[in-house]
């Protein structure tokens, strides 16, 4: 495993038998299973995905001590679907099947969780991890990782932002069970999974606020455009009812600069609540000024599923 890639001192992998018999079938199956199925995810559904070294050993217990802390009122259960062969009717059958399914919940907010003790498919992980701002060795560590997890919010759902922030403290909990990396794959972005896992006495759900967009809820991708060029561009911005971004690269380096400037864009439009349109001129200070348009019909690689502005540099 990558040296450097397992959680700092401050945050300890979770130990799931101090204190608690080790055992996912504290719920019984058929109540569980019913509230599983109620708790509806709607067509599109804020996900998030994690994945870890090995299969993690989940209990409700050791759930419960990494989320009550930051979280007052959560509850938590977890079903192992080895043991409850009524699972398999809430269980997509496509894909390596579950290992176990967990629901997380507190005043306003429900996370559906289901668990997999194998890799999850290739693609989805390249596109996130490949080109993603975090150390080589992590990246090696996620592709040989060996168990996965599949975050979602359920019902109506809560405006955006919180959705989002839910799925942060679930999957700052999931972290300290061995995680690897956790993935928002509409975004295309990955992170650290210990870099989600609050400190002591942190106030972990307005941390996970004021993330900036492009780090995990809008990811930022370098892409090489062939003849068109290197460019840089956030994916699924959206969803926080923000418009994506990119700028062509006129040097390889200039990467962390760009995310630097996205984030700070974009949080100034999730601040005062503005709207950018075609032929705005962006003054960023120093000198620095772009006009905004909207990609040309051979910019392809620019498709999105919302808005989306290009930033072009005044002369």
């Amino acid at each position: 495993m990558g040296a450097g890639c397992r959680p700092h001192a401050d945050a300890p992998l979770v130990n799931p038998r101090d204190g608690v018999e080790n055992t996912r079938m504290a719920t019984d199956p058929a109540t569980f299973l019913a509230r599983f199925a109620a708790a509806e995810i709607g067509a599109e559904p804020l996900s998030f995905q994690l994945l870890f070294f090995d299969p993690p050993a989940l209990t409700e217990a050791g759930l419960l001590a990494a989320l009550a802390p930051h979280l007052p009122g959560v509850t938590v259960e977890l079903l192992a679907v080895a043991g409850s062969p009524e699972a398999a009717s809430v269980v997509s059958a496509d894909g390596p099947p579950a290992s176990a399914l967990g629901l997380i919940a507190w005043p306003g907010r429900v996370v559906k969780l289901v668990t997999f003790d194998a890799p999850m498919p290739y693609g989805p992980v390249e596109a996130c991890v490949g080109p993603a701002l975090i150390p080589p060795p992590m990246k090696v560590d996620a592709a040989q990782h060996r168990a996965h997890a599949l975050l979602y919010i359920a019902g109506n759902g809560p405006e955006p932002l919180e959705g989002y922030t839910a799925l942060c403290a679930v999957a700052g909990a999931l972290a300290r069970f061995g995680g690897i990396v956790t993935l928002n794959e509409e975004a295309r972005t990955a992170v650290p999974a210990f870099d989600l896992i609050p400190d002591e006495g942190e106030d972990a759900l307005q941390t996970y606020r004021t993330l900036p967009t492009p780090y995990l809820f809008g990811g930022f991708v370098r892409m090489d455009a062939g003849h068109a060029g290197n460019w840089v561009r956030t994916f699924a911005c959206h969803r926080l009812g923000l418009p994506n971004l990119a700028m062509k690269m006129t040097e390889p380096d200039h990467g962390r600069m760009a995310f630097q400037m996205f984030a700070g864009i974009l949080g100034y439009l999730r601040q005062v609540g503005e709207a950018f349109t075609a032929g705005d001129l962006l003054d960023l200070g120093d000198g620095t000024k772009f006009t905004l348009r909207v990609p040309a019909e051979t910019e392809w690689f620019l498709d999105s599923p919302g808005p989306l502005f290009v930033l072009e540099p005044e002369a």
